[in-house]
C-alpha cells in the first residue's frame, strides 16, 4: 500500500504486528511479503488499517502453510502410489504363477479322473470274470452229475 505522498517501498515491520515471532520468521515474512512500513508514510496508520494489514499477513502465512501441507501430502501420496504399484507388480506376478499351477492341477485332476474311470471299468470287468469263474466252479459238479443222470437214462 502506498500513500500519495510516499514513494518508498520498504518492507513492513512485522515485529510491530507480530512481536512474538522469532527473527527468522519475521525476516522470512519480510522477504516474502514486502509491504510499506507505517513509519515510511509519515502519517499514523489507523487501527482498522493495522488490523487489515495483520489479517493480510496472517492470511498469506496461512496460505503458505496450507501450500506446504498440500505439497507434503502430495509427496506422501506419490510415495504411496509408488509402493502400491510395486506391490501390484509383485501380486500380479504371483497371481500368474498361481494361475499356471492351477491349470496344471486341473489337467492332472482331469487325467486322474479319466484314469479312475478306466480303472473302475476294469475292476467291474474283473469282478464279472471272477463271478463267472465262481459260477462255473459251482456249476461243474452239477454238470458232472447231470452227465451221470443223462448216461443213466440213455
Amino acid at each position: 500500500m502506498v500513500l500519495p505522498n510516499s514513494n518508498a517501498f520498504l518492507p513492513f515491520s512485522h515485529s510491530l504486528l507480530f512481536p512474538a515471532l522469532p527473527l527468522a520468521e519475521t525476516t522470512m515474512m519480510s522477504i516474502v511479503d514486502p509491504a510499506p512500513s507505517p513509519d515510511d508514510f509519515g502519517a499514523a496508520v489507523s487501527p482498522e488499517e493495522l488490523r487489515r494489514l495483520r489479517r493480510t499477513i496472517s492470511n498469506r502465512e496461512s496460505a503458505r502453510r496450507c501450500r506446504l501441507r498440500k505439497q507434503r501430502r502430495l509427496e506422501e501420496l506419490r510415495e504411496r502410489a509408488s509402493v502400491l504399484r510395486s506391490e501390484n507388480r509383485d501380486l500380479s506376478g504371483r497371481l500368474g504363477g498361481i494361475a499356471r499351477r492351477c491349470l496344471l492341477v486341473h489337467r492332472d485332476n482331469n487325467r486322474l479322473l479319466a484314469e479312475t474311470s478306466a480303472l473302475g471299468r476294469r475292476l467291474a470287468d474283473l469282478r464279472r470274470v471272477l463271478a463267472l469263474r465262481h459260477l462255473r466252479r459251482l456249476a461243474a459238479p452239477l454238470s458232472l452229475a447231470g452227465d451221470y443222470y443223462e448216461q443213466a437214462w440213455a
